[in-house]
């Protein structure tokens, strides 16, 4: 009876499991406000790890000074020391939605630009990429640092589209969908020196593959930044506006 017991116990789990999920799609892709923030972090993210896995091979193989390495990883403090004087109240004024797309193009377009200068200088490159990251960080900011804030926006739209408070669930999609573009994300650099012809065993890298590592750091990210900023654009709906409404409209609501 016992073994019988924990077998149906065993099956109960897994259809609730399985009941979790297919709410959690649901969720996901019957929301354009969590749909759209969840793509723009996980492009954010991607084009993160893609610059973290790369830049080693850039400096060492491109520039071939790994020296420089150093520097350029500790410009995200002065970056980010910056933005925090002032990025809250920005995003107060203008928005969240708003200010991550303005952050996401500067960012964007400026990686492009780089692709396209073809800097053969380290610190000019490093000079340039100190303002590519100030769109990159600003972004990072609203939806990173105001996290709470962004998904308790996509939570109150959510009430008063359905009258339901899910919190949750929302939560749950949100940082499971994190996980999964986290674990996709680790391998792409890997993919993408094998890609270009990358020899671990050479002494040093042709001039078609060194140039190959400088497009995949500045275009790949460029273009990633780019597509986010299409994402808040096009399907992220929570605007300053429609946000302030939402409040409003529950405040009445509760008051009752």
């Amino acid at each position: 009876m016992a073994g019988e017991d924990i077998k149906e116990d065993i099956k109960n789990d897994i259809k609730a499991d399985k009941k979790t999920l297919r709410t959690g799609l649901k969720e996901t892709f019957g929301s354009r406000a969590l749909l759209g923030i969840i793509l723009s972090a996980l492009l954010m993210l991607l084009a993160t790890l893609m610059s973290q896995g790369i830049n080693n091979y850039l400096y060492a193989d491109y520039f071939k000074d790994t020296k420089a390495l150093s520097l350029s990883a500790m410009l995200q403090l002065p970056v980010m020391v910056i933005l925090a004087a002032f990025s809250t109240k920005l995003a107060v004024k203008f928005g969240k939605r708003e200010c991550g797309i303005a952050g996401m193009l500067l960012s964007g377009i400026l990686y492009v630009v780089i692709g396209l200068l073809h800097v053969e200088n380290v610190w000019v490159y490093i000079g340039l990429i100190f303002f590519a990251m100030i769109g990159m960080s600003f972004f990072s900011m609203q939806c990173y640092a105001l996290v709470t804030d962004v998904i308790d926006d996509n939570i109150d739209d959510k009430e008063v589209k359905t009258g339901k408070r899910d919190d949750g669930t929302i939560y749950g999609v949100y940082s499971f969908s994190r996980k999964i573009g986290q674990a996709l994300a680790g391998g792409m650099s890997g993919w993408a020196l094998a890609f270009i012809g990358y020899d671990e065993l050479a002494v040093a890298q042709t001039e078609q593959v060194a140039k190959g590592i400088y497009n995949i750091s500045t275009f790949f990210p460029g273009i990633v930044y780019l597509l986010g900023a299409a994402v808040l654009f096009f399907i992220y709906p929570l605007s300053k506006e429609r946000v302030e409404s939402n409040v409003a409209e529950l405040e009445k609501r509760h008051a009752k």
